[in-house]
């Protein structure tokens, strides 16, 4: 299983480089506007704080010479060997996403809601697809059977391409993509916290601490 985190948020990165064993960080154009801070800045900190961990950034020109020139700067700036460059699956970012992968590339393609999406960026040799799935589910797509088809078929022609998922409402939806099969996900730390940090778990604590004190005081192990 890879854990990413979809932030431009630079000390969420680093805090949570810390805590989790990162595989890398993803963003978007959206994600990165809400930082309101020089585009270049927020992403050579990104990959300083990473190093050379996987960071995934969209391209934004809507034409094909425009997004190989995007992908050119960006892969130069940031470094080739572990930026992936993020291509919306349509019928000008597949043909994008052939010519970088020809060019030695790592792509993923993102803006992912159909099966056969996935199943044209992988015949064109895409590293990586990005299934939205809260987005999928909220038109009417069964996100989770989606996500299993695409495992299913990869495996099946054993083309390589891995699964991210993506675009989460709520912790268990993660799970339930990692569950059908997703190779990865990337969500906003927030998920992950949710995940470990409730008022079950805190209870538990606290009965624990409780229970020690009751014998031995504020005294820890290191302290007997």
């Amino acid at each position: 299983m890879e854990i990413l985190i979809d932030t431009a948020n630079v000390e969420k990165i680093r805090r949570y480089n810390e805590i989790l064993n990162l595989t890398g960080v993803t963003c978007n154009p959206t994600i990165i506007s809400k930082e309101k801070g020089d585009f270049w800045k927020i992403l050579e900190e990104i990959r300083s704080v990473i190093g050379g961990k996987q960071l995934h950034v969209q391209v934004t020109a809507p034409d094909y010479e425009g997004m190989l020139r995007e992908a050119d700067v960006i892969a130069d700036r940031l470094g080739r060997e572990n930026t992936y460059i993020k291509v919306p699956v349509n019928e000008t970012g597949l043909h994008v996403i052939r010519t970088l992968k020809e060019k030695g590339f790592k792509v993923t393609g993102t803006a992912v809601y159909m099966t056969q999406q996935a199943m044209l960026a992988s015949s064109v040799g895409a590293d990586y697809v990005a299934p939205y799935f809260n987005r999928m589910n909220n038109n009417n797509v069964r996100a989770g059977e989606a996500i299993a088809e695409m495992a299913d078929l990869f495996r099946m022609h054993g083309t390589g391409t891995k699964i991210l998922a993506a675009s989460f409402h709520n912790t268990q939806q993660i799970m339930d993509a990692f569950l059908a099969g997703a190779d990865a996900c990337t969500a906003d730390p927030s998920y992950y916290y949710a995940m470990v940090e409730n008022p079950l778990i805190a209870d538990a604590v606290r009965g624990f601490d409780d229970d020690w004190k009751s014998v031995y005081g504020d005294r820890r192990i290191y302290e007997l």
